[in-house]
């Protein structure tokens, strides 16, 4: 069987080749071959490389007469996730009258009876990768949790805010190119992966809150509800398309170590000011590049809670510090105990840069790849700008803002 033919064009690895490569081999079977058209005799010497480092391999290179060089590489047998392969995918969730309903997400007869007490936070619909850490839930039967209604009573709690059934515009998902909405189902599941993080972080602290404080128990619980609806909607647009994504275990390992910070104000630092900071800048990309009403009315109603809740972690960050500015270095201290405990983790996953990339470029064209590379790449340089203008509204000096956002987990919240 001739091998499959991939024009490069002037993509180059680093600048969005990986992206365009990643999308021939994902499909192929163990042992399939693609041969990469480049004019590029650097790229063309990188190509064994890249292949080796990504579980495949270079089998021939050749100059084409009077043309470019053609590398032919061999899908190799290793998957670039700790998992099964994801589902064959199908027919996304029911809508009603334009609603999607969490109800209609899966049948009762879907929903376990005992959990796995080890399990972590996977998205509904997402296939987990091995490797991540082990979780030690205590509520782990269906049926001391469960209420048949549970799923419409929570359409209800949300109604008084903004509603991820009603105020987004499902049908605007439908119908988008294959490659286009992998990327947003990977990019969205991995945004509901974090949130799933915000959530429980504020969660965990809202039993502990004297009553006398009645505002911070209010707060707390609307911080909770928040996230919970983030949660929802994302999930949401990552399943409307009937396209299973990954729950990455590095995303995993960094909420696991949100979940270990105990000092409500080191929290509120690491979650509020760097976490929720830092994934502003992220909804405003989405809905600067989403391809369609749906993705861009999450992102923009998400991204107005957020705001609120970073105002809050930079206001009660900064009263703690002017307080006792000895606190400066405690804050600091938790910041460095979770960088310590995330030292494996050497950037985002690649599926994730993948797909923002693949959302910035709208399109699997060379040029159109590039140019969504480079604007991931500025992405990444606004969010460290504005990672350290937040904390320096926080009380933090210049040197102290650089060295936190330093330590900023590569998972982003």
């Amino acid at each position: 069987m001739s091998p499959r033919r991939l024009e490069a064009g002037e993509l180059e690895l680093g600048g969005g080749l990986e992206v365009l490569l990643a999308a021939a081999l994902e499909g192929m079977p163990a042992g399939a071959r693609v041969e990469v058209i480049t004019p590029s005799r650097s790229t063309a010497l990188e190509l064994p490389s890249w292949a080796h480092a990504s579980g495949h391999q270079a089998v021939s290179e050749r100059a084409v007469p009077g043309g470019p060089y053609a590398v032919e590489l061999e899908r190799g047998p290793f998957a670039r996730v700790l998992a099964d392969p994801l589902p064959e995918k199908r027919p996304g969730p029911r809508l009603r009258d334009g609603e999607l309903h969490t109800a209609d997400l899966r049948s009762p007869a879907e929903v376990p009876a005992q959990a796995d007490p080890a399990a972590g936070f996977t998205p509904l619909g997402a296939l987990a990768e091995r490797g991540a850490p082990a979780f030690r839930w205590t509520l782990n039967e269906r049926d001391a949790l469960w209420a048949d209604d549970v799923s419409e009573l929570t359409e209800q709690a949300s109604a008084g805010q903004w509603d991820a059934s009603r105020d987004i515009p499902w049908e605007a998902a439908r119908g988008l190119p294959e490659f286009l909405e992998r990327a947003v189902s990977q990019v969205m599941t991995f945004i509901a992966q974090n949130e799933y993080g915000a959530l429980y972080v504020p969660a965990g602290f809202l039993a502990d809150v004297n009553p006398a404080y009645p505002e911070m128990l209010q707060w707390l619980s609307s911080h909770v509800h928040d996230e919970a609806r983030h949660v929802e909607v994302f999930t949401k647009r990552s399943l409307i398309g009937g396209q299973p994504s990954y729950a990455l275990a590095s995303t995993e390992l960094s909420l696991h170590t949100l979940l270990d910070e105990r000092d409500f104000s080191g929290a509120a630092l690491l979650l509020n000011v760097l976490g929720e900071g830092t994934f502003l800048d992220l909804l405003r990309f989405l809905e600067h590049y989403a391809p369609d009403a749906a993705t861009r009315a999450a992102a923009a109603l998400a991204h107005r809670d957020e705001v609120r809740h970073v105002h809050f972690g930079i206001s009660h960050v900064r009263r703690h510090i002017a307080t006792d500015p000895d606190q400066t270095a405690a804050l600091i201290g938790a910041a460095e105990r979770r960088a310590g405990k995330l030292t494996e983790m050497s950037g985002l996953s690649p599926l994730l840069t993948e797909g923002l990339t693949v959302m910035a470029a709208g399109s699997l064209q060379p040029a159109e790849l590039a140019r969504g590379a480079r604007e991931v790449r500025e992405l990444m340089q606004t969010m460290e700008d504005n990672r350290i203008k937040r904390l320096r509204a926080a009380g933090f000096d210049q040197r102290d803002a650089q060295h936190l956002s330093d330590l900023h987990t590569p998972n982003l919240m």
